[in-house]
């Protein structure tokens, strides 16, 4: 069961990563009317935090076949505190107006339960 939840919460975190990456490429920055300087800026917070839940879900989803014992503890966990942190700041900056806060504090639930 801890792997099914590993397994789901590495897949979750795959899908909000592409998505926020490609919605917030297409929604957000494209239609700014800004500074290059700015748009670039806001371009690369969109993407690298796409980059980022990227490779968690990617380290989610190995987890169960490729870490043991403490490693796969320390690994969930420190994807667990990237992805709820990340949670927390988005519900606190959108007011909590925005889903994907609360889709980032599922995700990072479902992970510690998978350690």
């Amino acid at each position: 069961m801890a792997d099914l939840a590993l397994y789901i919460s590495g897949g979750l975190t795959l899908l909000v990563a592409i998505t926020h990456g490609w919605l917030g490429a297409v929604k957000i920055v494209e239609p700014v009317q800004a500074a290059p300087a700015a748009k670039r800026i806001l371009h690369a917070i969109m993407f690298l935090s796409a980059v980022y839940w990227f490779a968690a879900g990617g380290l989610l989803l190995a987890t169960p076949t490729l870490f043991a014992g403490d490693v796969r503890h320390w690994v969930v966990i420190g994807c667990a505190l990237m992805l709820g942190s990340g949670g927390i700041g988005n519900i606190w900056a959108m007011r909590g107006r925005h889903f994907g806060g609360y889709a980032l504090l599922v995700i990072s639930a479902l992970a510690v339960l998978g350690r």
